[in-house]
């Protein structure tokens, strides 16, 4: 069986970061970096990441390069921090350090997801998004410093929706 993966490199980051996906995620996400139709007016392109029940949010303005590879094999993961549970994680523009979320609500999950992917260009610059972090406390964070989001898919559907995978 073939694998496919996408790999962004983004600005003011590192370390690019690696998705294995279906091949027609693959070609989706190729056009919509080709054809800026196929992006919401936010900006963001939108991934599905079934081996992890996970939904991708990416800034588009922030990628540099995205690299759509393919093999037989295996690809390890990002960092040995992927292994923890989390609900939520954020990357955020000039910050190295990724924003992990264990304690995320599937209604503020969710709530999250819409303002993030309903910014559009009448959205002010200083539009923050409220997460509460794992000890309680409030992160206000600039949605426009965004640039990639990690969503678990099953903290936003019921527990007994069942997933087909190809």
């Amino acid at each position: 069986m073939q694998n496919y993966y996408l790999k962004f490199f983004l600005r003011d980051k590192e370390n690019p970061f690696i998705y294995s996906v279906e091949k027609q995620t693959a070609k989706r996400i190729s056009d919509c970096l080709l054809n800026r139709d196929h992006v919401t007016d936010g900006g963001f392109v939108e991934i599905e990441h079934p081996s992890k029940n996970q939904n991708i949010y990416i800034k588009i303005t922030q990628i540099q390069m995205c690299q759509v590879l393919w093999d037989y094999g295996v690809v390890v993961s990002n960092n040995e921090e992927e292994e923890e549970y989390y609900s939520l994680a954020l990357v955020l523009n000039g910050i190295d350090e990724a924003f992990y979320y264990s304690e995320v609500e599937p209604d503020d999950l969710q709530e999250i997801i819409d303002k993030i992917m309903g910014i559009n260009t009448y959205t002010p610059s200083e539009f923050f998004i409220r997460v509460v972090d794992d000890d309680g406390e409030v992160n206000l964070i600039n949605a426009s410093d965004i640039v990639l989001m990690e969503c678990l898919v099953n903290n936003t559907f019921d527990e007994d929706l069942s997933f087909e995978h190809n």
